[in-house]
């Protein structure tokens, strides 16, 4: 007999039961299909978050999903995509013996030889990619073969929710939308009869084992799913989808959106793991696809006719090609694979989610637009190996950034934000979390050459240089301390558990890293400059506070934060255990003694007499970039 205070478990999925409407508990229901609200369907609240103290007894706990039906609003879901059982007359082949294939032309060219045959009319009316060309029968027993060993598909079902609800608003490599119904598509639709059916397999499969590394989470403490580990469904995902991207690749070596797509997931994975040459090495496959087939050109150059809803995706895909190449390269220190040019050519620019009907609700794409935007404005700034630092040079992009940057961003993204969107948005302040994160994370990079400055070379510098350098050593040590404090608050967010995700290991590890180079000068914040520091005409100056409140017990203490949760993390993830390991030796040479590391520096700085008055006496022609004016 049960007992009387067990709550009874809600039969519905959490959107129909606060609509109150019936509800068949299929994935996606069949309310939430009608509503055009698929992803939004989640079973797992009255389960997980209801019954918060009992999760830890699931530990081994099977999970069901019950089995998806057909949409019969597929087409409306899908809004405008290939059909992929559509075929057409060609006079110009695309396949491994075509033209295009051979000579490697690029799609979507302007002035390619192919461009010239196209306007010459020699396949006027081919406008059927190769993807949803018939796969050869002869290569039908590899695929079957393949497919015969996918895991059950309530395993599948399962991941697909957990990665909608969960995983997807990070980096959103796909239009979720899209992605259910077409997953529906897939499993209704009996045996893959085009390259796009192999395609999107691969897709789902890599998504799903992608999903899979956030398990066990604060709402699923599990180990397997449907009696499977997890490490075995990664396995299976992996192998299965290794056998049909090489069939891909064989039937069109071109590619298409979706290819970009799983190999970005791909990486994404490989990053997950610890393994970011590998995550580089995909990023690398997935920008050559997207060149192939035209991605960078921009809607301008895409083929006539194409419907809208089809460059909006593109643009998308390409927003988060540059947003990752961009960040992986900065912290590789390599070239980008990528061009630095990003114009609103490139950029989504329409309302897509079915739900969305206010113009100034913020679509959950805006986040990634926002940050496509922050590493643009980064990189337009070209580094120099080897060139010395420039502080001024330093102090100009700050100021530039915080006039044209900061200045202009949504009040929902703003750093003194507004709330007005997140109850009805529920991913939102998660969103904005990371993209502050990333925010503080750039300022930390314009700063972070100062520490490389001998003392030497800083004695040698004029006066007013000598402050400065004294002033953004502070503003570096304020830009990681806010970088800390943000991934902190993110992780708690997220339920403060043991996580693989790099959003919190890689920014908690280098700004600590940095915390502990600056604290290793035992002066070091050194003489007060102030209650605001020097002075600024700026109406948004995030590290201004900070710097007059830094200390150097606060820096301490916060590396040693960063520290514990390296090592916490480092439970499930090796990216954090050597981290962590590192740091704590770093740390460990920290001096307990004075070093005249920085001495001479900062007794100059102190025997100015006094500071403020010396900063009142400087000239505008002296030190112009205090002033605001171009240098």
């Amino acid at each position: 007999m049960q007992s009387s205070d067990r709550k009874r478990v809600g039969l519905a999925c959490i959107p129909c039961y606060r609509k109150k409407q019936k509800c068949n508990r299929r994935y996606p229901c069949n309310q939430c299909t009608k509503r055009r609200q698929p992803e939004e369907c989640i079973y797992y609240t009255s389960q997980a978050s209801h019954q918060t103290p009992r999760t830890e007894n699931r530990l081994h706990e099977d999970v069901h999903v019950e089995p998806p039906q057909e949409v019969t609003c597929s087409a409306e879901v899908v809004v405008a995509s290939a059909d992929w059982g559509k075929k057409k007359d060609q006079t110009l082949s695309r396949g491994s013996d075509s033209l295009a294939e051979l000579f490697a032309y690029v799609e979507h060219s302007e002035s390619n030889t192919l461009a010239l045959i196209l306007k010459m009319g020699l396949s006027e009316d081919d406008d059927d990619p190769v993807g949803n060309r018939p796969i050869p029968q002869e290569l039908y027993g590899e695929i079957e073969k393949n497919i015969k060993q996918l895991p059950s598909r309530e395993i599948f079902d399962f991941l697909v929710q957990y990665y909608v609800t969960e995983v997807h608003w990070m980096e959103q490599v796909v239009y979720a939308p899209w992605f259910v119904g077409q997953y529906q598509k897939w499993w209704i639709s009996g045996r893959p009869s085009r390259v796009l059916d192999i395609e999107f397999a691969v897709l789902f499969l890599r998504i799903c084992s992608y999903a899979s590394q956030f398990l066990p989470s604060p709402s699923f403490t599990i180990d397997r799913i449907r009696g499977m580990p997890l490490t075995e469904i990664r396995d299976a995902c992996h192998e299965i989808a290794g056998g049909l991207a090489a069939i891909c690749r064989q039937l069109d070596m071109r590619g298409s959106v979706i290819r970009v797509q799983h190999l970005s997931t791909m990486g994404l994975q490989r990053q997950c793991e610890g393994r970011i040459n590998a995550f580089w090495e995909a990023l690398s496959d997935a920008v050559r696809v997207a060149q192939r087939i035209g991605l960078p050109r921009g809607r301008a150059a895409w083929k006539q006719g194409m419907h809208e809803f089809d460059k909006e995706i593109r643009c998308r895909v390409f927003c988060n090609l540059y947003i990752w190449d961009s960040l992986l390269s900065r912290q590789l220190d390599c070239d980008p694979f990528l061009p630095t040019t990003l114009t609103p050519e490139h950029l989504p620019r329409m309302h897509v989610e079915p739900h969305v009907n206010e113009a100034d609700v913020p679509e959950c794409f805006t986040e990634r637009l926002i940050l496509a935007r922050l590493v643009k404005f980064w990189r337009s700034f070209p580094s120099r190996p080897g060139a010395e630092y420039e502080a001024t040079e330093a102090e100009e992009r700050y100021d530039k950034f915080c006039r044209e940057f900061l200045a202009q961003l949504p009040p929902v993204f703003a750093l003194d934000f507004s709330k007005e969107w997140d109850e009805r948005l529920e991913r939102l302040p998660l969103q904005r979390q990371t993209l502050h994160i990333a925010i503080f994370d750039f300022l930390c990079h314009n700063f972070r050459p100062v520490l490389l400055c001998e003392p030497s070379q800083v004695q040698s510098l004029p006066a007013y240089k000598q402050v400065l350098v004294a002033s953004q050593r502070k503003a570096l040590a304020a830009a990681t301390l806010k970088t800390l404090e943000g991934v902190s608050k993110l992780h708690s967010m997220l339920g403060g558990s043991h996580t693989r995700r790099t959003a919190i290991i890689l920014p908690t590890f280098e700004a600590a890293v940095v915390l502990v180079g600056l604290i290793m000068d035992v002066n070091f914040p050194g003489a007060s400059m102030g209650e605001d520091g020097l002075p600024r005409a700026l109406d948004v100056d995030p590290l201004g506070w900070e710097k007059a409140q830094l200390t150097r017990d606060r820096c301490y203490r916060a590396a040693q934060e960063g520290l514990a949760r390296l090592q916490m993390l480092a439970e499930v993830s090796d990216m954090a255990r050597a981290g962590a390991n590192t740091l704590a030796r770093l740390i460990a040479k920290i001096p307990s003694g004075h070093i005249p590391q920085w001495h001479a520096l900062q007794t100059r700085e102190s025997n100015l007499s006094p500071f403020d008055d010396f900063l009142e006496n400087l000239s505008a022609g002296v030190f112009p970039v205090l002033e605001g004016e171009p240098r």
